[in-house]
């Protein structure tokens, strides 16, 4: 069962929208102050430096009237230009293809380029002054050719700037055609050139392009970071080899994002080596290659819990199956009452019909877990110590004695000779309570866990969800606990394993999917995590809660392609919601009603965009569809921020003023 309140808080906060990577039209601002060097020893053009902020009326005219006049942009032509603000305009740099998102106020950069320039520039040529508006000259030799700042009028930075122009050479000056060049020049034009080339090539020739990357001289990140969220793996793979040869320190971001994907074990050996080739000189890239770096022999779980388990008693969490085990025991100890394993399977049998009434809200559960710790402790059988010390520590750990537990749990995993291979349920249990002593054990110090490497907790937490995963029924919180640890030391790749794993286990689980999702999105892009879920729901059993979970992802995916500004894709995104959320049948009211919910926000999202596209008949008939399937969803928020009410109100605006009355009315019954 899926309560709705909970799901509403899953929505995304919104982001802004990327900007097409054309050339801009007004001053040809440089990405960094390492490309302008370049591009000026290249050219013998001056360095112009323009320092601008947010909210000053000269940096206001600056950046929003001057920099955009045709006469003083003619006189930038002559310089090699950076800009320095400190102020952020979009919220991302690039969207979830690894395009640019450019600042809107300084067309060429990303806002976090002219944010970081700003520290090397004051070093270098700053004099140990900070001021905004202000334009610096700086000629081939680093001779400071004009520093204007605090100036009386606009005009006079203006009019130095025109006088020590240089003179542009038209070959310098031109973008080239062939791709040795492009590899090779550090302008910006000639790396959106690039780029464009790349966004315009189909999967092969892309391939082709990234083949060649690994000579280049220019660093070209900015296209390999695109590559590396191609649809396509096989122009990751290629992307992923060139980045392992030309990655740099700066990039380490980059990397770990390569890893995150990439599969082929060579690429990500080469990798793994420039994480510790930093990590000479920083720990926290030795520490992460060497949680990458898998043991030669993984240190086992101790035994009994790590061998094969014997037949279950009963099945998992089934009542029924518990019930019967019960009644079994208690049937044999009425004539048996000192046999040690019939009243451990007793005391087991009790612990687990007091989880199933946790789950269920039941009462007397105390009294279950007391009974169960009773036995337990009546059990004298040296071969058996372990299973009963394992009961006891969850007894203790579901009834909040946590020293207990932890006592328990240390004696469990203790050496015994002869000891028999135990219940199924009570070793998922007992490898849970191990995975998150170890979890406890390194947040109890997260500092000191951040510098230090945890190959052996990594070992002894993945050793147990494997065997979790693979033989028993994991609990969600030990479980997303053990994976969050992988997530901690940096093992992304890993992490989204074990939560497609995990979801896999507990298909209903919501917190399990909203994890499983964030590494979804975060580590392969929207369209990736919709191919998971139709997936999911190819294997489930339970359809209609699958196709909600489908749904919800389809749903967010097609707000992030909205955020991308790929009509297209979200409006393909959104239509899948839609129909996801329409299978959604049966007797759980709660699950449908949900599903009715959040189609009511595909519905208005996918409005948005064909009224957008021209289709406005398409826009209301979603409209009044939304409108009918569940009214009370109308003024509640997607994940972009928008009402489907206010969507509705736009719209009928815009129809309105365009003169098409007919169509606007249908929208007034969903106005205010």
């Amino acid at each position: 069962m899926i309560a709705l309140a909970a799901l509403l808080s899953l929505l995304p906060s919104t982001q802004a929208a990327p900007q097409d990577p054309v050339r801009p039209t007004g001053v040809a601002w440089q990405r960094s102050l390492a490309d302008a060097l370049a591009v000026q020893q290249a050219t013998g053009l001056p360095l112009l430096i323009a320092v601008n902020m947010d909210g000053e009326v000269f940096n206001e005219r600056f950046a929003g009237d001057t920099y955009k006049d045709p006469k003083f942009v003619e006189s930038t032509r002559g310089y090699v230009c950076v800009v320095a603000s400190p102020d952020r305009h979009t919220e991302r740099d690039h969207d979830a293809l690894g395009r640019r998102i450019e600042c809107p106020r300084f067309p060429g950069c990303t806002c976090s380029e002219h944010i970081q320039i700003e520290p090397l520039l004051f070093e270098r040529y700053f004099g140990g002054n900070r001021n905004a508006p202000r334009h610096v000259g700086v000629s081939t030799d680093g001779k400071i050719l004009f520093d204007r700042f605090l100036d009386a009028s606009m005009q006079t930075a203006i009019d130095a700037i025109a006088r020590h122009r240089g003179t542009p050479k038209a070959e310098a000056a031109a973008v080239p055609l062939s791709l040795d060049a492009l590899f090779a020049r550090r302008d910006a034009a000639s790396r959106r050139a690039l780029e464009q080339r790349f966004l315009a090539a189909d999967a092969a020739t892309r391939r082709s392009l990234l083949a060649m990357a690994p000579k280049a001289t220019n660093e070209p990140f900015e296209l390999l970071r695109m590559a590396l969220r191609d649809a396509d793996d096989s122009t990751c793979a290629v992307a992923a080899a060139a980045l392992a040869k030309l990655a740099t320190k700066d990039t380490q971001a980059d990397v770990e994002n390569a890893l995150a994907r990439v599969d082929d074990g060579e690429v990500r050996a080469a990798l793994v080596a420039r994480l510790a080739e930093w990590g000479r000189d920083d720990p926290a890239a030795a520490r992460l290659a060497a949680h990458l770096t898998p043991t030669k022999e993984r240190v086992p779980l101790p035994a009994p819990w790590s061998g094969p388990w014997r037949a279950p008693a009963f099945a998992g969490g089934d009542r029924g199956s518990i019930e019967a085990e019960l009644d079994r025991c208690e049937a044999f100890l009425r004539t048996t009452p000192n046999d040690d394993p019939t009243r451990l399977g007793l005391a087991i049998a009790q612990a687990a019909f007091a989880d199933v009434l946790v789950q269920e809200g039941g009462r007397g559960i105390d009294f279950w877990f007391e009974d169960s710790r009773r036995n337990a402790t009546r059990v004298q059988n040296t071969t058996l110590q372990n299973e009963a010390h394992a009961l006891l520590a969850h007894v203790a750990y579901m009834t909040n004695d946590a020293e207990t537990a932890a006592r328990s749990t240390t004696l469990a995993q203790a050496p015994a000779p002869g000891a028999r291979q135990p219940d199924p349920w009570l070793a998922s249990r007992l490898l849970e309570l191990m995975m998150l002593s170890t979890v406890n054990g390194v947040y109890a110090d997260a500092d000191s866990a951040r510098r230090r490497i945890l190959r052996a907790e990594i070992d002894r937490v993945d050793g147990a969800l494997d065997l979790l995963l693979q033989r028993g029924r994991p609990t969600e919180q030990p479980a997303l606990a053990g994976i969050g640890l992988l997530e901690f030391a940096g093992l992304r790749r890993d992490a989204r394993v074990r939560l497609g794993q995990l979801v896999a286990a507990l298909p209903g689980s919501a917190a399990a999917h909203e994890r499983w999702r964030t590494r979804l999105l975060a580590d392969l892009g929207p369209e990736a995590m919709r191919a998971h879920y139709a997936r999911f729901v190819a294997a489930a059993a339970d359809k209609p809660t699958a196709e909600w979970f489908a749904g919800y992802a389809a749903l967010l995916a097609g707000e992030q392609h909205t955020r991308d500004q790929r009509t297209d894709v979200a409006l393909s995104a959104y239509g899948e919601a839609v129909d996801r959320f329409a299978r959604c049948t049966g007797d759980d009211e709660q699950l449908v009603d949900s599903a009715h919910h959040f189609a009511v926000l595909a519905l208005a999202g996918r409005a948005h965009l064909r009224f957008a596209a021209g289709d406005a008949a398409g826009a209301v008939a979603d409209l009044l569809r939304a409108a009918e399937l569940r009214p009370a969803s109308l003024d509640e928020t997607d994940g972009l921020l928008r009402k489907p009410r206010a969507i509705a109100g736009r719209i009928a605006r815009d129809l309105a003023a365009k003169g098409d009355a007919e169509l606007a009315a249908r929208l007034q019954p969903m106005l205010p």
